[in-house]
């Protein structure tokens, strides 16, 4: 009976020893707060030019939040003189990401198609309507050409605000890189 006794002491002993520490970091602790700041201060960081407002039906609004706006940079300039229509249909390569977190350094990417050249051999873009993208996604889309590769970020107000979207929490601010290989209207 002892015999059990020292074994199970052991076991217990050793399940313990396996559970989480008190100084484990939670991936998405604060996740508000640090998407808030993530955005506010790479707003602070763009200049006029790389900053777009959210596509408005008020053309008379005259002052608007900085959380009204996608953030761009300019990967790549296309060829183009036209941009697609909120009703168009787009024809891209993109990668959507998280902002930078304890596991992922880079931002945890939960969507997107290939980008190498030796995936577009191989992968065709994503084809859908414009209008079927998140706010700010499909702003960006609005305003680029064809060939046009840029980085993207949307704050949360813009993408899925204050709701849990599958592997998007709450409170994302989303950064794509979006390539615009073709649109037209149906």
């Amino acid at each position: 009976m002892k015999k059990y006794l020292f074994i199970l002491a052991v076991l217990a002993a050793g399940l313990v020893s396996c559970s989480e520490s008190d100084d484990a970091t939670e991936e998405f602790a604060d996740w508000q707060n640090r998407n808030e700041t993530y955005f506010e201060q790479a707003y602070n960081r763009h200049d006029a030019t790389s900053i777009i407002k959210k596509w408005s039906l008020d053309a008379s609004a005259t002052s608007y939040a900085h959380t009204d706006c996608i953030l761009v940079d300019v990967l790549q300039s296309g060829t183009g003189t036209s941009s697609p229509y909120y009703t168009d249909y787009v024809k891209i390569y993109y990668s959507g990401r998280l902002i930078p977190s304890a596991s992922y350094p880079a931002g945890y990417v939960f969507d997107g198609t290939p980008f190498s050249e030796l995936d577009k051999d191989v992968t065709k873009p994503t084809e859908m309507k414009v209008s079927s993208f998140v706010a700010g996604f499909s702003t960006a889309l609005q305003h680029m050409h064809k060939g046009d590769r840029w980085r993207v970020t949307i704050p949360y107000q813009l993408a899925y605000g204050t709701t849990d979207k599958t592997t998007i929490p709450a409170y994302s601010t989303l950064i794509f890189e979006i390539e615009l290989v073709d649109f037209y209207s149906e």
